[in-house]
């Protein structure tokens, strides 16, 4: 039995490695705001007498926390071309969206806007043609698998 030929990896495109590079940038954005949210001392754990507005800032920096670890994710997938990676980025999107979405119907903070410009962008610009051609496997690949 004679060993698999080595694949060669395809080329990143450009458009990938900006992805990648603002997927990071979200992700390094996600833990400030975390940071800030949470007010870099939120009290722990959380005990009965914290009021609403605290335990929101606690779940918000939770949130933003978990965002931040699924961006950075997202962005080595994106580096490494896993095929994971444009869907785990969309999806960091989606929830980033989402979690826009309940900060302005509760609380509406200043940032809010700006959470909703980025992930809108992101989402545009994951959907451009070569990003997404770059996670397809060609059809002869599956035949050989």
């Amino acid at each position: 039995m004679s060993p698999r030929p080595h694949r060669k990896r395809p080329a990143r495109p450009w458009a990938v490695t900006a992805n990648a590079w603002l997927l990071f940038l979200e992700g390094v954005g996600f833990v400030t705001l975390g940071a800030l949210y949470g007010g870099l001392g939120a009290r722990w754990p959380l005990a009965p007498d914290v009021t609403a507005a605290e335990r929101l800032a606690a779940l918000t920096t939770i949130a933003f926390g978990v965002l931040a670890v699924l961006a950075l994710w997202a962005a080595l997938g994106l580096f490494r071309l896993l095929p994971a990676g444009w869907v785990s980025a969309v999806s960091v999107q989606g929830i980033t969206l989402l979690l826009a979405l309940l900060l302005h119907f509760s609380t509406r903070p200043s940032y809010v806007y700006a959470l909703m410009f980025v992930g809108i962008f992101m989402v545009l610009y994951l959907h451009q043609a070569d990003v997404q051609a770059a996670f397809r496997q060609p059809a002869q690949q599956l035949q050989d698998d």
